[in-house]
Order: C-alpha cells, then sequence, then structure tokens
C-alpha cells in the first residue's frame, strides 16, 4: 500500500506521525479522507445553494427584517443553552 501515494504525501505522513499528530498510517489517512468527506459536503450544499438561487428559492430582507431575523437566532440559541 506504500506505493500507492507519492513520496511527497508518504514523507509528510511520516512527518505528521512524528510530529504526533497522527497515531500511525491509517489514522492520518482516514483524517484526510474526512476532509475529503466534509469538502464534498460543502460542495454539495453549495450546489444546492446555487441551484435554489437560480430558481427564486430565498427570501429577501431590508435591514430592520435582517435585524429581527438574527434577534430570533439569538433569542433560539438561548433558549437551548438553558435547557441543557
Amino acid at each position: 500500500m506504500a506505493g500507492d501515494l507519492s513520496q511527497e504525501t508518504e514523507a509528510f505522513i511520516e512527518q505528521q506521525i512524528a510530529l504526533g499528530a497522527y497515531r500511525d498510517r491509517t489514522d492520518a489517512i482516514e483524517a484526510g479522507v474526512e476532509l475529503l468527506r466534509q469538502r464534498k459536503a460543502l460542495v454539495d450544499r453549495l450546489a444546492e445553494s446555487r441551484r435554489q438561487l437560480d430558481e427564486g428559492e430565498y427570501v429577501e430582507f431590508d435591514e430592520e427584517g435582517l435585524r429581527q431575523f438574527f434577534e430570533g437566532l439569538k433569542e433560539r440559541a438561548t433558549k437551548r443553552a438553558e435547557a441543557k
């Protein structure tokens, strides 16, 4: 399996292991794959957001409406924090 990656990648993985960032090669590779998954999820969310914009599926706020929206978010966050 070691031959599957470039020398630069192998060296970087070994360096990260030596620094204590990862326990072993598998741990380092799994961390990289997790980042790829997160990137894919973000790209998918961006594509969906773009689709919504293109199809007019959004709400426009004026300054007061935006202020009220954020006040509502803060109230909900406060209630959730108090419930914990």
